[in-house]
């Protein structure tokens, strides 16, 4: 039996990924009622702890975070310094980020369906016009700008659920540390046009990107590629990839309209707005799949990830807690104001009311199969269209 490391308010079991900034591990803490909360926790390497103008980057990042609450936003907890280390709790989804998911998948010789693509995109599109419709304390649009949406930062559950992270470079009006117009940022591969050119950003360039996710998803390979990063700037620049139709001839024209349309290099042919291009998505869905639900893409998941899974679940069930006396180190919420006291992290103890095995929080514990007469929500049926008669499409 192993035993859990004690980090301020978390056990943590096990590292599940390793950066340039920070270690990630999946860990839990308890409420006061004894209700065990699943938490990732980013472990900041020692020598950004030490750069004053990094933690204000980051403490601007997760201002922002703070005031998102979307089931398509990964929830954040709290950003803590405890002696010499600084450490951010975030929701634990779990699942695979979609970078991962599309490299599993083709090492298994299978791919995303077109309706899993476009119900995966819908839902980060969802998340994604939640930020930008995000406010101050007045009432004013921050204007927020992700500047960095990509697979790698699009978290897909193992019961289908979709969720964006990772706000790093935002771009916002609360920030105070503000990138100079003519600075590139965020990965070249899905920035829009005027973001490799370095020009002034609003919500549409995201539209961009998840426009270049979307066609590489379909097609499958991302829409610009070149020998260097130099030439990969003037690629996306000319914003002329190569038809996604030519690419993947039995793509559902509906669905390359809606690619094509997101990736025009004008802004003003492109979606206005991340709900625009949403809508698009899930009114294709409701033509091309009526019948689609979540699950499928929960099938999905759990058929190329069978194998980490049941790896993951013998991990969680090989530990124990670590209660040895000590003093409690909580550490100081550096954004402690803006969460407010009635913050979920204030609640949150490494001690549980009743010295137990943490409770069953696999996917398959988490979502029951459907009682008897029991019925999935339906995402679409705002969006069902009756076609008339004759029409088969």
């Amino acid at each position: 039996m192993r035993r859990t490391r004690r980090l301020g308010r978390y056990h943590l079991v096990r590292r599940i990924a390793f950066g340039g900034m920070a270690e990630v591990f999946r860990g839990f803490t308890f409420s006061a009622d004894g209700e065990r909360y699943d938490v990732a926790v980013k472990k900041l390497l020692p020598h950004y702890v030490e750069d004053p103008h990094f933690v204000t980057m980051l403490t601007d990042e997760y201002r922002l975070v703070s005031r998102l609450d979307h089931p398509n936003v990964a929830r954040f907890f709290e950003l803590t310094q405890i002696d010499h280390d600084l450490l951010i709790s975030m929701e634990f989804v779990d699942g695979r980020d979609l970078r991962s998911t599309i490299d599993q998948a083709a090492k298994l010789g299978k791919h995303l369906r077109f309706d899993d693509a476009a119900y995966a995109l819908a839902k980060t599109l969802d998340g994604l016009h939640h930020a930008h419709e995000a406010t101050d304390e007045g009432g004013e649009e921050l204007q927020v700008v992700h500047r960095d949406l990509s697979p790698s930062n699009m978290l897909v559950g193992y019961d289908g659920d979709v969720k964006i992270c990772d706000f790093g470079i935002a771009k916002a009006k609360l920030n105070r540390i503000q990138t100079k117009t003519g600075i590139i940022k965020g990965k070249v591969k899905y920035m829009s046009p005027e973001q490799a050119f370095g020009r002034a950003l609003d919500r549409r360039s995201d539209v961009f990107s998840a426009g270049s996710i979307l066609y590489e998803l379909c097609t499958g390979q991302p829409p610009f590629r070149a020998r260097t990063e130099l030439d990969l700037i003037f690629a996306v620049r000319d914003a002329a990839p190569i038809s996604c139709r030519e690419l993947a001839p039995d793509l559902p024209d509906e669905l390359a309209k809606i690619i094509e349309r997101s990736m025009e290099r004008s802004r003003a042919k492109r979606f206005q707005t991340s709900l625009e291009m949403r809508d698009a998505l899930l009114r294709f869905l409701a033509r091309h799949t009526p019948d689609y639900r979540r699950t499928r893409l929960a099938r999905f998941m759990k058929h190329i990830w069978a194998e980490e899974i049941e790896a993951d679940l013998r991990v969680l069930e090989d530990f124990v807690l670590d209660l040895s006396p000590g003093p409690e180190r909580l550490g100081i919420n550096l954004l402690a104001k803006e969460l407010g006291p009635d913050a979920a992290y204030a609640g949150f103890s490494p001690i549980p009311t009743s010295v137990q095995r943490p409770v069953d929080r696999s996917v398959a514990a988490q979502h029951p199969p459907l009682a008897p007469g029991e019925t999935e929500v339906d995402p679409l049926a705002p969006f069902r269209v009756t076609p008339p008669e004759g029409d088969d499409a």
